[in-house]
């Protein structure tokens, strides 16, 4: 779901359907339903004021709170892993004790078994939704910029179904081999922009 105050972020979205401000839960419910059969949509909303029409939306849900980064290597590759079969980031829940930072490097370091890491800056948020007791959570990942220069060899996590973990050129992550999630192509693109890759 994309909630916008611009046609040009709306543009070239397949299986693409616009709603109206009445529309944004039940649209919502389709598209957890539609992502569970397969048959993923986009819905857009054009509205004056997409933050606040993102915030009282949240309001409506239990929110988890999640970090995770985009992490970097000297030869400017990107850190990705594969969870349940799926291209993704490292990340995970921010604990009761954790800030977002603390958060975000533990679950990187957890997921991939990298070493040697520094935090620079916050890239954005993410957001999903998933079923777990038969209710709808909503997930909101903080990510950070990381860069290492650690050379030990990368451990995927595997009691949390990650079976790889690599470093990959950045064109790699344009390419229809990267299979992912719309958020997380989202926020790779949102930072390789902002930084001019």
């Amino acid at each position: 779901m994309i909630i916008t105050d611009s046609l040009d972020a709306l543009k070239g979205i397949p299986n693409f359907y616009f709603i109206g401000d009445d529309e944004i839960h039940k649209s919502f419910n389709i598209l957890i339903s539609s992502e569970a059969l397969g048959k993923p949509m986009t819905f857009g909303l054009m509205t004056p004021e997409p933050q606040e029409t993102l915030r009282e939306f949240i309001e409506e849900y239990t929110v988890i709170q999640a970090a995770g980064g985009l992490v970097f290597n000297k030869n400017h590759e990107l850190l990705t892993i594969k969870r349940n079969g799926v291209w993704d980031l490292p990340k995970g829940k921010i604990e009761r004790h954790e800030d977002q930072i603390a958060a975000a490097l533990r679950e990187v370091m957890e997921e991939t078994g990298i070493n040697h890491l520094n935090i620079s800056e916050k890239i954005g948020e993410t957001y999903h939704a998933y079923y777990e007791d038969n209710a709808i959570l909503l997930k909101e990942t903080h990510w950070y910029r990381m860069n290492s220069s650690g050379t030990a060899a990368l451990k995927p996590q595997e009691e949390e179904g990650i079976t790889e973990a690599n470093f990959a050129p950045l064109d790699w992550f344009n390419s229809s081999e990267f299979q992912s999630y719309h958020s997380i192509h989202d926020i790779i693109k949102k930072h390789l922009v902002g930084t001019g890759y």
